[in-house]
């Protein structure tokens, strides 16, 4: 008899469920295999396939039960502004109205909301909390560091503007932590491009030191050509400030990195790097080091 195949033809392009697998002919013990990817408690994906902003609806509709609202996490990796770590699974978290249905299921995430007027979209019918509601709700629940992470990462995709977001807090006083989330606001930028490079901005903001006013920016020569773009970086003096994640280590990554380094060094812009434990370990030595190059502009 045939062997049965692992990986199925209809299974390689887009999410499936684990019934349509099993009517494939996979088993539980083929779904265990290496090349697919579980992202929800039932949903799976192979290995090779780049997720595109239609495919995750699809992987939230097989995944969502019908009538809930996704929220939370769910919302924003709809969004596209937020991934799980390497290896955890997406948090299914949806929400339903107050006085709603009950739904228990294993692994599932469920709870009851308020929501106003305006405060649920539909996104090629799946059921969602709007941007700005889905942002305001993960504020509420982290720390006020991890507030001003998510205030950055919506603006930056341009869901959200602050201005909305000072304004929906305003809308709501009594509900709690919305002070944190005014505080958070007044804090984000939309230039930063990940959260690491939010927190290393608050670490030397937090230090006592002036705000980096370059977030992002193109680095140019006096030809105008393109030098580097700096995650962080000021201009008197001219340096930069850069977060190294894991992605760097990878050989081709590296040799792009040194020679970027390499041009902005010969265009006296020098690059300050650090990585995700001198993050988490060692912020005082990255406010030594910042104050440090500031000070040698006198």
């Amino acid at each position: 008899m045939a062997r049965q195949p692992t990986a199925p033809g209809p299974l390689r392009t887009g999410p499936f469920d684990r019934r349509t697998a099993y009517e494939l002919g996979l088993t539980r013990h083929h779904l265990s295999a290496r090349c697919w990817v579980r992202l929800f408690r039932d949903v799976f994906v192979h290995r090779d396939v780049q997720l595109s902003a239609g495919q995750r609806l699809e992987a939230l509709r097989l995944a969502a039960p019908e009538g809930a609202a996704l929220v939370g996490r769910s919302a924003a990796w709809l969004f596209g502004v937020w991934e799980p770590p390497a290896g955890e699974l997406i948090p299914l978290e949806i929400a339903f109205p107050i006085g709603g249905r009950r739904f228990d299921q294993c692994g599932l995430q469920a709870r009851r909301l308020v929501f106003d007027d305006g405060d649920i979209d539909l996104w090629d019918g799946i059921t969602v909390t709007t941007p700005e509601r889905t942002c305001f709700g993960l504020m509420t629940q982290s720390s006020p560091t991890g507030a001003v992470v998510w205030a950055d990462r919506f603006l930056h995709h341009d869901l959200v503007t602050a201005d909305g977001l000072r304004r929906y807090a305003d809308e709501r006083p009594s509900w709690p932590h919305v002070r944190k989330v005014r505080e958070a606001v007044s804090r984000a930028r939309a230039g930063a491009a990940s959260p690491m490079e939010t927190r290393l901005r608050l670490i030397i903001v937090d230090g006592g030191l002036p705000e980096p006013p370059l977030l992002n920016q193109p680095i140019l020569d006096a030809n105008g050509r393109l030098l580097g773009i700096p995650d962080l970086g000021y201009e008197r003096p001219a340096f930069g400030i850069e977060y190294d994640g894991a992605y760097h280590e990878e050989p081709t990554q590296r040799v792009s990195d040194n020679r970027r380094e390499n041009r902005l060094l010969v265009a006296d812009f020098p690059l300050l790097r650090y990585t995700r434990d001198d993050v988490y370990n060692a912020p005082g030595r990255i406010v030594t080091e910042v104050r440090a190059m500031l000070n040698k502009a006198g």
